[in-house]
């Protein structure tokens, strides 16, 4: 029977009590920069710059380090964002005639702010300047290398039922990237179970564009991955009966397919809500005995 730990809590202090060099897998989507507010001041993503987001994310993924078996993997969904974006402004959740529901009011106030979240930087005409689209995956895959990692996938996740942006002088971003990175040359991975049909009647090797639906939650969170992307890491990068973990647990979407896959699962979550939230998902979908407490 596979076990599962899920603790609400900081997780750069609750890693501290996990053996040394035991998990098979870390899988986590973390905070996006300046695009929630999920704590309050002082959170992952709300650092004053992009490239102290950055160099704070792969400070989090260095101490995870010694956690992780030499022969394990990491796998990390991040997304980017535009200088001067409005994310978190109020005319972004009102309703289709420009109103705001009680809903979306309660929702604005509690994750988000009555004024964009991206922090005032005076513009310099280069990196700082407005609609300039910042590569913030880019710049953490390349610290992450910079620090030892080393990166063997950039896998595209194509969103085919993305909800059209209204802008008008670029295209719909379409897709978020999922980098892969090992620390040693040799290091688990199952091909075979992940690999698909192709033309020629034969398995074939997915490639690195993953065509995968969002999947919507009901509540609060929006941010969720789905189930199929993940399934997709578990399966290829983690042995059944390997160790899973992710640091960022949120609504316990990694939890669900580690439970189904026949994984272990170490779970931690800062958000007392989302810790709750999660543990309904999972009893809702799970076989029944592998059920964790919520420390």
């Amino acid at each position: 029977m596979v076990k599962h730990i899920i603790k609400c809590g900081d997780c750069l202090e609750l890693i501290k009590e996990q053996e040394k060099a035991s998990i098979d897998l870390l899988v986590t989507s973390p905070p996006y920069w300046a695009k929630r507010i999920y704590n309050g001041s002082g959170e992952l993503g709300s650092e004053p710059t992009p490239e102290e987001y950055v160099k704070t994310l792969a400070d989090y993924f260095d101490t995870f380090k010694p956690y992780i078996k030499k022969t394990g993997n990491l796998f990390i969904n991040i997304g980017d964002t535009y200088f001067g974006s409005g994310a978190g402004a109020w005319n972004k959740y009102v309703d289709d005639n420009g109103d705001i529901t009680q809903y979306q009011k309660e929702r604005k106030e509690k994750y988000f702010t009555l004024k964009p979240l991206q922090p005032k930087i005076k513009q310099n005409g280069r990196l700082y300047q407005n609609k300039q689209l910042l590569l913030i995956p880019s710049r953490f895959a390349i610290e992450m290398q910079e620090r030892g990692w080393i990166l063997r996938d950039d896998i595209i996740w194509h969103k085919p039922n993305r909800i059209p942006a209204s802008v008008k002088d670029r295209f719909n971003n379409m897709y978020e990237h999922v980098f892969h990175f090992v620390m040693a040359k040799s290091y688990y991975f199952d091909l075979d179970s992940v690999k698909v049909l192709g033309a020629n009647g034969k398995m074939k090797n997915p490639g690195d564009i993953w065509a995968i639906n969002t999947q919507p939650l009901d509540g609060d969170h929006t941010a969720s991955f789905p189930e199929k992307l993940v399934e997709q890491i578990i399966s290829c990068a983690s042995p059944e009966n390997g160790i899973v973990y992710d640091p960022f647990m949120g609504t316990g979407t990694s939890w669900i397919v580690s439970d189904r896959l026949n994984r272990n699962f170490i779970g931690h979550e800062i958000n007392q809500g989302f810790c709750e939230y999660a543990k309904d998902r999972v009893e809702k979908t799970s076989r029944g005995e592998n059920i964790a407490e919520i420390y």
